[in-house]
């Protein structure tokens, strides 16, 4: 029964499927190579064999998932605050199994959903950064061929969603950025609550969006007062926010971050310097004089951490088969990195740009600090690059798979 729910689901999947591409013909054929490559990878998890992190996490979260469906619906809905974060996702997609039965593979098509709904978050994303259809639509391909973003696309785990939200909340941030209508900035900061719900750290990217808010709010509302469009709405978001951050900074010293802990701890390093012994450990733990042993390590080992998040395993830490997932995976970071890297140096800088990485290097920096390998890295690094994406392909050239030959007719 349960592989005949899941075969239902993917002929309901691929129904939805054909019509995004009625309703965005431009990106038809990309639309469908992604689905179908999740779809895929879904079916070889499903019947052959598991694929790599469908191990561990993946059978977790679905067990829980079981577990939510098969409560008393009173107790149901008082679970949701008496249970970890991380099983948030799980309490959610435990309604699929109430309402249609246990089927691993159903759920595995609601990933593949989001991942296919992503496909076109990328496009939007990179539309509106570089206000250029080709490069959104080469923006659109990499994702959707991407192997690790397949790979976590066709998974139980909350990455797929971590990304789908975090592309929507960059989506209305650039959209705020540009118009500068206040709505897209408090629609920005509604999408980073789903984002605390599926994994906690990633709080801190509304926390620093928040700020930046505050701070061109301000400008916006002086030009607004000059020009006499200054109204009664205008007047409630000027004296609230300075309430609302009020207010953070009273509950500040009781929050706990994942990898920093509370407040204290942050100045301390404390809850670092025990976070990366508690993770160092497997087959593919990172080097030793990666772990600080000081809170002075802690700024010396920011770049190599950063490093290690994102590229490992480099070629010196290949010690296994399965390290080939992550060595390919890194050298694709390196070269979407690459042309970030050239383009903001060498060509005409983005203010826009700028803002977004003042969001994405702090929690880069935060989840460097929260892994121990490479293993659990690639798995954290995934949930970025969508944006990264959309991000480096303003930069990247047009990328042709044919050769225009010149030369003069006879």
């Amino acid at each position: 029964m349960e592989a005949v729910l899941g075969i239902i689901g993917i002929c309901l999947l691929l129904v939805l499927i054909y019509v995004m591409t009625i309703r965005w013909p431009l990106l038809k054929n990309i639309i469908w190579i992604g689905a179908l490559l999740r779809i895929l990878a879904a079916l070889i998890h499903f019947f052959i064999f598991q694929l790599p992190d469908g191990k561990i996490d993946a059978v977790k979260f679905e067990n829980y998932t079981w577990s939510f469906s098969q409560m008393p619906f009173n107790d149901y809905i008082l679970s949701f605050k008496t249970n970890t974060l991380a099983l948030t996702f799980t309490w959610v997609l435990s309604l699929i199994y109430r309402l249609f039965g246990r089927s691993p593979l159903l759920l595995q098509c609601i990933s593949i959903f989001f991942g296919v709904l992503c496909i076109l978050l990328v496009y939007k994303l990179s539309f509106l950064l570089s206000n250029n259809e080709k490069k959104a639509k080469q923006s659109a391909w990499i994702l959707a061929v991407f192997p690790t973003v397949i790979l976590y696309d066709s998974l139980i785990l909350r990455e797929v969603f971590v990304m789908f939200f975090l592309l929507l909340a960059f989506i209305y941030f650039a959209k705020w950025y540009i118009s500068k209508n206040v709505n897209y900035g408090i629609l920005t900061l509604v999408c980073f609550i789903p984002l605390y719900y599926l994994h906690s750290a990633l709080i801190l990217g509304g926390v620093i969006f928040f700020i930046l808010f505050f701070i061109e709010s301000i400008g916006f509302f002086k030009v607004r007062y000059r020009q006499n469009k200054f109204n009664i709405i205008h007047a409630i978001l000027l004296s609230f926010t300075p309430l609302i951050t009020l207010y953070l900074f009273t509950i500040l010293p009781g929050i706990k971050i994942p990898y920093l802990g509370k407040f204290d701890d942050i100045f301390t390093f404390s809850r670092i310097l025990f976070q990366t012994k508690v993770t160092n450990f497997g087959g593919s733990v990172y080097p030793d004089w990666l772990s600080p042993e000081s809170p002075l390590d802690f700024f010396l080992l920011i770049i190599p951490r950063l490093g290690y998040l994102l590229f490992s395993p480099f070629i010196w830490d290949l010690r296994a088969i399965n390290h080939l997932l992550g060595f390919v995976d890194g050298l694709l970071y390196l070269f979407v990195f690459y042309w970030i890297a050239k383009g903001i140096l060498f060509e005409k800088h983005k203010q826009i740009i700028t803002r977004i990485l003042i969001i994405l290097i702090p929690l880069l920096i935060l989840y460097s600090w929260g892994v121990g390998n490479f293993g659990t890295a690639l798995r954290h690094r995934v949930k970025f690059i969508p944006v990264f994406i959309a991000i480096s392909t303003i930069y990247v050239p047009k990328i042709t798979l044919t050769k225009k030959i010149s030369g003069s007719k006879t």
